[in-house]
């Protein structure tokens, strides 16, 4: 079977279990052992998989991803300044009156 590429984000790290998103699909539960060492909450991970021809040896290799995770975060920023701006335009701010 060839090689295959996946992209997990480190959705929450407690009591060393760890959720991930699995290629924007799915999320699933791991410990937290299986990540690399100072992988944290909001990381992008890549992973690849490989399984050897008679099926019976399943290898994963796991590594922070630096690159993605710096462009998620930025993404995931102007998204956030395009919500606070339009938000501007439809509420003034100041008191609330009831």
């Amino acid at each position: 079977m060839p090689r295959q590429a996946h992209r997990w984000v480190i959705d929450s790290i407690a009591d060393q279990v760890v959720v991930i998103e699995v290629d924007g699909e799915q999320t699933v539960r791991l410990p937290r052992w299986v990540l690399p060492r100072g992988a944290a909450e909001g990381q992008v991970l890549s992973v690849q998989h490989d399984l050897d021809a008679s099926g019976n040896q399943s290898v994963l290799r796991i590594d922070i991803d630096r690159t993605a995770t710096e462009a998620a975060l930025r993404a995931s920023q102007a998204q956030v300044d395009a919500i606070r701006k339009a938000s501007g335009r439809r509420d003034p701010g100041g008191d609330v009156k009831l």
